[in-house]
């Protein structure tokens, strides 16, 4: 396993390769909690639950200072990377996999007085899920090579003076996501148009939509050639721009802030007009506990 620090201006501190003190124990690294609400209705067992909230996350690093090592020089170098009440991110490696969980240092504790002497440091995490380093990027519509080498003399491409195409738009307009973390996140949908395309819409299997522009009038939303539209759903971050403008106020109504739930997904894409034209692409990371 391999845990670092680093800090909002990138400077990294290693914590389990570190040339003055032992990482020697961390609180909260694989924990999380949920706060639930609930009412009690007469005449019924138990209660109901009408709203469920993960809380954050406290991280508390256990540094032990090595023998031999000023305590004092081991303190400065730490600090010039762990500043209290700035924010940082802790990034861990296991099993080639790496994910990050940001938070704002809380606390750094040191006695003095005492053998062996040890360090902690407490992180407050308001987003209390680790995460991938890096985002996923699937597209919905995806393009389909048609051009191959075979051994097989009956199975060989032929070149006619008109040409052949090397590949293809797949139009089929339904796609499944797979969710390996362990909640659900936040996606950031991109809509391209290849042609004219006029009120987007992405649907979720369970029937729930969002949809850029509706009807006729300005409320509609007609894109042409290389338009694109960002979507984004994050939870306090939520923006739609066409073309790097908002136009939020042209959402059609009911629609539903689309999250991509833990495990299986599916969702398609349609327009007023030509649906053939646009392409979606999914962009998330996985989140875990």
């Amino acid at each position: 396993m391999i845990l670092e620090y680093k800090n909002s201006t990138g400077n990294v501190l290693s914590l389990t390769d570190n040339q003055y003190f032992f990482l020697i124990n961390v609180d909260g690294q694989t924990s999380a909690n949920a706060d639930i609400s609930s009412v009690v209705i007469g005449g019924i067992d138990g209660d109901t639950a009408n709203n469920v909230q993960a809380q954050p996350r406290s991280i508390s690093l256990d540094l032990k200072i090595k023998s031999g090592v000023d305590v004092e020089l081991a303190k400065r170098e730490i600090l010039k990377v762990v500043k209290l009440k700035k924010n940082g991110e802790l990034i861990w490696t296991q099993n080639g996999k790496t994910v990050r969980i940001s938070g704002i240092v809380e606390s750094v504790d040191m006695p003095r007085w005492e053998n062996g002497v040890m360090m902690q440091i407490t992180m407050h995490c308001e987003q209390p899920f680790w995460e991938d380093i890096d985002y996923i990027v699937q597209e919905i519509s995806e393009a389909l090579s048609l051009h191959y080498f075979t051994d097989n003399p009956n199975d060989m491409l032929y070149f006619p003076e008109e040409g052949i195409p090397f590949g293809e738009l797949d139009l089929v307009r339904t796609k499944s996501f797979f969710n390996d973390g362990d909640v659900a996140v936040g996606v950031e949908i991109e809509i391209i148009a290849y042609g004219t395309v006029t009120n987007p819409i992405i649907y979720a299997a369970d029937g729930k939509y969002f949809g850029v522009g509706y009807g006729t009038g300005n409320k509609q939303v007609v894109m042409h050639q290389g338009d694109y539209i960002i979507v984004t759903t994050h939870k306090g971050a939520k923006t739609v721009k066409l073309n790097g403008v908002s136009v939020i106020d042209k959402v059609k109504p009911n629609s539903t802030w689309l999250q991509l739930e833990a495990g299986e997904n599916s969702f398609s894409i349609n327009s007023d007009e030509d649906f053939a034209n646009v392409v979606f692409n999914m962009i998330y990371k996985q989140r875990y506990i």
